[in-house]
């Protein structure tokens, strides 16, 4: 799984950061909640309580620009 990041605005958030330049991404949850629990950042009796998606630039610059996000579950 590529970097991961945590921080805390009030709760705990966890960043999936991208590297790649590509026009489309998908994610799979349990992947990404799993992946959290063998680094120690989440325990198996929590849950994700929401999902957000958006782009940010880490370092240097860049122009990012979305036109939609969609959510399946299933």
């Amino acid at each position: 799984m590529r970097d991961i990041y945590e921080g805390d605005i009030g709760w705990k958030v966890h960043s999936l950061a991208r590297s790649a330049d590509t026009t489309r991404a998908t994610l799979n949850l349990d992947d990404f909640t799993q992946a959290l629990v063998r680094r120690k950042l989440l325990t198996n009796d929590k849950y994700v309580s929401g999902i957000e998606a958006g782009t940010e630039v880490f370092k240097g610059t860049g122009r990012l620009d979305t036109r939609a996000y969609s959510v399946d579950i299933g």
